[in-house]
């Protein structure tokens, strides 16, 4: 039984985002990331699973919130971080604290966003942590 949802915004997208967002937050994300053509697959807060990543789909970016419990989010956590091509991890809050900047930063995620974001903010995080996902690649990390 699979727990997320896919919406492909066009068939020929490239850029791929695994997005752990509550169900009622997901149509306005989809329309804020809307003009990348990304390939958005979503999955609940709620009861996160490995679903998404068993599927050895590479996902350049991926979207989780800081507010998971400590067992869903190191349960996520670590199985994105053992895909062999590891996402850029952009974890979103109400407030980004240091200590909360710095243990994203330290546990390999790539930033923090802070909500609620405007449709120019999450688009340039997305395209950054892609960016930057995509320079990994090319250096072979």
């Amino acid at each position: 039984m699979r727990f997320w949802t896919e919406i492909v915004v066009t068939p020929s997208a490239r850029l791929r985002i695994l997005l752990v967002v509550p169900v009622e937050r997901r149509r306005e994300i989809a329309r804020q990331l809307h003009p990348l053509n990304a390939h958005l697959v979503f999955q609940d807060p709620s009861s996160p699973t490995e679903e998404a990543t068993k599927e050895d789909e590479i996902f350049q970016v991926a979207i989780l919130p800081a507010t998971l419990t400590d067992t869903a989010w190191w349960k996520l956590w670590g199985s994105l971080g053992l895909l062999d091509q590891r996402p850029a991890m952009l974890v979103y809050a109400r407030e980004a604290t240091f200590q909360l900047w710095s243990g994203v930063l330290e546990s390999g995620g790539y930033d923090v966003i802070v909500e609620p974001f405007s449709d120019a903010e999450i688009r340039n995080a997305v395209l950054q942590a892609a960016q930057s996902f995509e320079e990994r690649l090319s250096n072979g990390v």
